[in-house]
């Protein structure tokens, strides 16, 4: 065989591993499988209903790529959307311990978050776990003052979005 035949097999068969090793590792239905990660079942269903309203989010065919649009276009915006409503209960329960509390983790939730976003990919999963013990932080069940559903609800809303990036940034490393 003659040289630039070699060179011409060589770089067919090293295209083909190439591609395969590409396709392995991309995959157009990525947010199902980070759906299905998420560990805890009842939220496969609702993670997939999140996601499913975000066509440039599941077109994602890698885990970074995932996690970075998910964090623009759902987490902080939801996050910060909270971080308003909770501000908001602060003012109309100035004496709550508990809502000021939130409203400080709510801050934190949304750096961390935001730091997430522009700082180098290997500390996504690190921002994350921080947003994730402010949440935790947030608990109001020693709240006597008013009826706290509607901050357990967007707990329970936020434990999603944070198990989801969560879940997607566990990939990137």
């Amino acid at each position: 065989m003659a040289p630039s035949t070699n060179l011409s097999l060589l770089l067919t068969i090293s295209m083909i591993f190439i591609s395969h090793a590409i396709s392995r590792t991309s995959s157009p239905n990525l947010y199902k499988s980070v759906c299905k990660e998420i560990g805890k079942e009842p939220y496969e269903q609702p993670c997939l209903k999140l996601l499913e309203t975000y066509p440039q989010i599941t077109s994602a065919i890698d885990y970074l790529t995932f996690s970075r649009l998910f964090l623009r276009i759902v987490a902080i915006d939801n996050a910060t959307k909270v971080q308003h409503k909770v501000k908001e209960m602060t003012k109309k329960y100035p004496s709550s311990q508990a809502i000021k509390g939130c409203n400080i983790h709510y801050d934190v939730i949304v750096d961390e978050l935001t730091g997430a976003l522009d700082e180098d990919k290997i500390y996504i999963s690190l921002d994350v776990v921080y947003a994730f013990d402010a949440l935790e932080k947030c608990s109001l069940v020693n709240e006597k003052i008013f009826n706290i559903s509607s901050i357990s609800t967007m707990n329970s809303e936020m434990e999603l979005i944070l198990a989801i990036i969560s879940s997607a940034a566990n990939h990137v490393l």
